[in-house]
């Protein structure tokens, strides 16, 4: 396969290089676009079904075109979830913060849209190298209907898992033109955090790709298309999406300790790893491996707020290696300023921590744990008991 794909190549290149780059926003030439389009097929295995426009658009047309895209994969609501669950982790220093940070994190210099199933391209952006990627994109559509992501509904684990399948794939057939580039983590806590997240679908989905390429050809690819990943440990581990694992069903209280739960989401193992290597916590993969299942959750009573994170876990050993890196976490965290491990409290729980108007509270049954960040000790002690069912 791979030697078809470079037999391939000086055509692309050819046309690529045909593609114009103008002022005003135009329709790449039909005749130009179904050769690209072929050539899209010819790399990927996947049929061509019908023709895939190409539209270059201004800059400010393009921009809104994102942003619209992005919201109907991330609602409005969401993002207000997750600004508060990002506070209170210590992703960012307040509310209001993820908004201002999140355009750039999801920056694409090119887009196939499955409602218009178009590409559009961002003038001035070198946008000429990603259009194998997006055509590959159309061509699954047109034979799997990736509408399919967005019926996924608030499981964003799951969004993110098919996601993954779908650009992983594309990614794989345009890496032979687009040149690598290393990613940056640079930048807030909460910037870093969405570089990760972001980057997966492009960089573990490729990954993911080649792997099942590898195992049983394109056939193998067009099974995690045609039934998508459901969760980002199965793109993570491909053995867990050859045996269709499900992640562990978790339930969790609508009132406990004398507050009550306002909204709650998937936690899956891409943002475990994401939120570890954000602050640093050393061997994040045996910290990540080995999840189960996790949510997360917002309770309030008032002004009284507690961020709940519970994870279930394969096996014990699993469990113990996140409370060690829970540990880490909440040093980097809450108290990187002070030497060594932050001390713990007493509390109910196996360990609580009171660090400068920041409260902790970690609890540990069997393969089930419960980290609450506030309000205040006790109150997060209780909780986190209560998820874990031990009061």
């Amino acid at each position: 396969m791979i030697t078809n794909m470079r037999r391939s190549l000086p055509l692309l290149v050819i046309v690529l290089a045909l593609v114009p780059v103008g002022h005003a926003a135009t329709t790449i030439a039909p005749a130009q676009s179904q050769a690209l389009l072929r050539i899209a097929g010819k790399l990927s295995g996947l049929p061509v079904r019908r023709s895939v426009p190409i539209v270059t658009e201004t800059s400010a047309r393009y921009r809104q075109r994102r942003i619209a895209a992005f919201n109907a994969f991330y609602p409005p609501a969401a993002q207000l979830y997750d600004d508060a669950l990002y506070a209170g982790l210590g992703l960012t220093s307040g509310r209001g913060v993820l908004a201002r940070t999140i355009g750039a994190s999801q920056a694409r210099p090119a887009l196939y849209d499955s409602r218009t199933r178009k590409v559009y391209l961002a003038r001035g952006k070198e946008s000429r190298q990603v259009i194998l990627r997006e055509l590959v994109q159309a061509l699954q559509d047109q034979s799997f209907d990736l509408r399919r992501v967005s019926r996924l509904g608030g499981n964003r684990d799951a969004s993110f898992g098919a996601y993954a399948a779908s650009l992983g794939h594309a990614s794989l057939v345009a890496s032979l033109l687009t040149p690598k580039s290393l990613a940056s983590h640079g930048g807030s806590r909460l910037a870093r955090f969405l570089a990760l997240q972001a980057g997966f679908p492009s960089t573990v989905g490729q990954r993911f790709a080649v792997t099942l390429r590898n195992l049983g050809g394109n056939h193998a690819v067009f099974s995690s298309l045609r039934r998508f990943p459901e969760t980002t440990e199965q793109i993570f581990h491909v053995d867990k999406f050859l045996e269709r694992e499900r992640a562990l069903p978790i339930a969790l209280p609508v009132e406990a300790a004398g507050v009550t739960l306002v909204g709650d989401g998937t936690f899956g193992e891409l943002d475990v790893r994401a939120l570890l290597a954000t602050f640093d916590v050393p061997r994040l993969g045996n910290a990540g491996s080995g999840w189960g299942g996790g949510r997360s959750a917002i309770y309030r009573a008032g002004a009284r707020e507690a961020v709940v994170l519970a994870l279930d876990w394969d096996e014990e050993l699993d469990a113990e290696e996140w409370e060690e890196a829970v540990r880490a976490y909440v040093n980097e965290a809450f108290d990187a300023g002070s030497p060594g491990l932050p001390a713990t409290t007493p509390c109910a729980a196996s360990a609580c921590w009171d660090l400068a108007g920041h409260t902790v509270a970690f609890e540990r049954s069997g393969i089930r744990t419960a980290l609450v960040l506030g309000p205040d000790v006790p109150t997060g002690a209780r909780l986190a008991r209560t998820i874990l069912g031990l009061e």
